[in-house]
């Protein structure tokens, strides 16, 4: 690894990333300005030096090295989308219908390749961000909740396949157990799955991993310790070359799809819980790349800007010193 305190070495960002699912008859308020509320925020605080490197779409060749091809052609069915995206009206068949799908999945493609990006240039300097991605729902083989392809199972196939590291580690801190990379990585001697989840919370089926992390109602002032001890636990019993971190603002009292579901965490946790897994990597010299996943509501942008923003510091975009 090399150091660089050029921000476009640590962040991959497209306008594309602001998907509007509303064109689904869905009322779920994703917050797809995330990515874009972060960029703003740190230029506001630290100025227009900070910029983020344009994100790639994935090729279909390399979404079929991890997505069942009849499935791939399945998401050319409207019903298909709604099935995911839980939604009871399914567009109707028309040409426009087929514009609206071939447009939402470039911008799937897009953020995976993100995600992809960000791997890539944590691996050459130490840490990076995809400001968007982290679609742990999808299956092989199908779609899940609200996620169409699994970006962080491809990238991990990407870049074990084309040489770039040997062994993967996820750790995945999103409020729900990402089973869809479950179903596609456990079992795999190259790759290690550490999952914090609410142990009441959706989805009711979990899929085994090699290190589950389940949380209850009750459990909230307990979080930072038990991650603690699972991240001192992961990394006994496997030693990655490329830690995936799945963020997840919706552990965040105010990114919650459903506030009262199960824990809450508050911004000061967040920011913990996200310098704890960062800080902890660095120091042991391990890359590091983070890509957003769940968040909902006009507040979730917060819970990912502290844990951007701190990235940034412990690559030295920013000053170490800064409050």
């Amino acid at each position: 690894m090399s150091r660089s305190k050029d921000p476009r070495h640590h962040l991959v960002y497209s306008d594309r990333y602001e998907t509007d699912l509303s064109v689904l008859g869905t009322p779920v308020d994703f917050a797809p300005s995330r990515g874009r509320q972060v960029l703003a925020r740190l230029r506001a605080e630290f100025g227009e030096q900070i910029v983020a490197r344009r994100a790639r779409q994935l090729t279909f060749k390399q979404i079929a090295q991890t997505h069942d091809h009849k499935y791939l052609q399945d998401l050319k069915d409207a019903a298909t989308w709604s099935q995911i995206f839980g939604v009871p009206r399914v567009l109707p068949h028309s040409r426009e219908t087929a514009r609206i799908l071939a447009r939402l999945f470039y911008d799937y493609r897009l953020k995976s390749g993100g995600t992809f990006e960000a791997a890539k240039l944590a691996l050459k300097y130490g840490l990076a961000a995809n400001l968007g991605g982290g679609y742990h729902h999808a299956h092989r083989d199908r779609g899940d909740g609200f996620c169409l392809i699994n970006d962080i199972a491809m990238t991990t196939n990407l870049v074990i396949s084309q040489g770039l590291c040997k062994k993967v580690m996820v750790v995945d801190l999103d409020f729900h157990q990402g089973n869809g990379t479950a179903s596609i990585l456990y079992g795999r001697d190259d790759v290690f799955i550490l999952d914090v989840f609410a142990r009441e919370g959706w989805p009711y089926r979990k899929e085994p991993v090699d290190l589950a992390v389940p949380l209850s109602t009750r459990d909230s002032h307990l979080y930072l310790d038990k991650l603690k001890a699972a991240l001192t636990q992961a990394l006994g019993r496997f030693a990655p070359d490329l830690v995936l971190f799945v963020q997840g603002a919706d552990a965040f009292e105010y990114g919650l799809h459903n506030r009262g579901d199960n824990f809450a965490l508050t911004l000061d946790q967040m920011k913990e819980r996200d310098e704890l897994v960062i800080d902890t990597m660095v120091e042991r010299g391990i890359p590091l790349a983070m890509v957003f996943a769940g968040g909902y509501g006009p507040r979730a942008w917060e819970a990912h800007y502290q844990g951007v923003r701190h990235l940034l510091i412990r690559s030295e975009v920013l000053r170490s010193d800064l409050p």
